[in-house]
């Protein structure tokens, strides 16, 4: 059995492959496994894989399923002991995999651990080192655009970021899969708060180096704000307290929830988008049926309670 399946979604991203397949020239196939699943591309992706990369498996879709369905049929496919999730606009440096891999091997309790993702732009800033949600309904990618110097010690993330990270197969049959209602964006948050109500951590490695172009695939979510990922990202947003949080903590959030919205509100005037994000909002609410809320059990009372310290902490942790 393979220790690493690597799952790289991809939607017309034959000219980000190249790069991103190269840089995993130097990954032993003994232990390692890519699983690309392609979202209906035009641009000539699958033949392209298909000739160049023999070696790798390729499942071809007939629609564009979205990035949770994509991963989910991927690790469908593979029986790796561990699953790693790469974007295709990515570029892996030396050791990436040996590094993710550590944290998991040491500690049963480990779920996820996510990579240091550099800016395309400039390689010594941050563009994502694990992502943190707060009380106020609000998530982070943890150092943006910050120096990556000051994100070198390994650290407790509220979630891997999905762009580049690694998943432990047996947990995710424990906690369930990405949530494919999600279609994309957010459904890596959601899966690494699942995973931290089943009592497992989640951990950012900074050893873990990746470039990421980002928002590299030829759709129509290109841009880092429009109407798109607006609506998506907060819609599941909405969806992700609903299905994670018991009533008593939706009580006791709900005035900082509030304070987000109008925070939100007065981020998105800027770009235009506020009656998109408040419209999300009323969408997510009106279809929670979509989505299946995760009952409390007894055992995990205290894994609640740890996460909602946490939400409170990390409203610090993001300055």
């Amino acid at each position: 059995m393979k220790k690493v399946s690597v799952i790289i979604p991809n939607m017309d991203g034959k000219h980000f492959l190249e790069k991103c397949l190269g840089s995993m020239a130097g990954v032993s196939f003994d232990d390692t496994e890519i699983i690309i699943v392609d979202n209906a591309s035009k641009d000539g992706s699958r033949e392209w894989i298909k000739k160049e990369h023999p070696e790798v498996r390729l499942i071809e879709n007939n629609e564009n399923r979205g990035f949770a369905p994509a991963v989910n049929q991927g690790i469908a496919l593979s029986e790796a002991k561990y699953v790693l999730l790469l974007n295709n606009d990515t570029e892996v440096l030396p050791g990436f995999i040996e590094a993710l891999c550590k944290p998991l091997d040491e500690d049963e309790k480990v779920f996820g651990a996510s990579a240091q993702m550099l800016m395309y732009s400039d390689h010594e800033l941050i563009d994502d080192a694990g992502d943190l949600y707060t009380v106020f309904g609000l998530a982070f990618q943890r150092g943006n655009r910050k120096a990556a110097s000051k994100f070198s010690k390994k650290a407790s993330v509220t979630a891997p970021c999905g762009g580049a990270c690694l998943y432990r197969r047996s947990a995710l049959s424990e906690i369930g899969l990405l949530d494919e209602a999600f279609f994309a964006y957010r459904e890596d948050l959601d899966l690494g708060i699942r995973a931290k109500l089943f009592g497992y951590k989640n951990v950012y490695v900074p050893e873990a180096k990746v470039i990421h172009y980002g928002s590299g695939t030829a759709n129509k979510s290109g841009k880092r704000y429009n109407e798109f990922k607006t609506r998506l990202g907060t819609r599941n947003l909405v969806w992700l307290n609903y299905k994670n949080m018991p009533v008593l903590m939706h009580l006791l959030n709900l005035p900082f929830l509030l304070i987000g919205v109008m925070v939100k509100s007065v981020f998105f005037l800027r770009h235009g988008l506020t009656g998109t994000y408040l419209k999300a909002i009323l969408e997510g609410i009106r279809d929670l049926k979509k989505v299946k809320h995760i009952p409390l059990r007894f055992r995990r009372i205290k894994y609640c309670l740890v996460l909602e310290a946490e939400l409170f902490v990390n409203c610090f942790r993001i300055f």
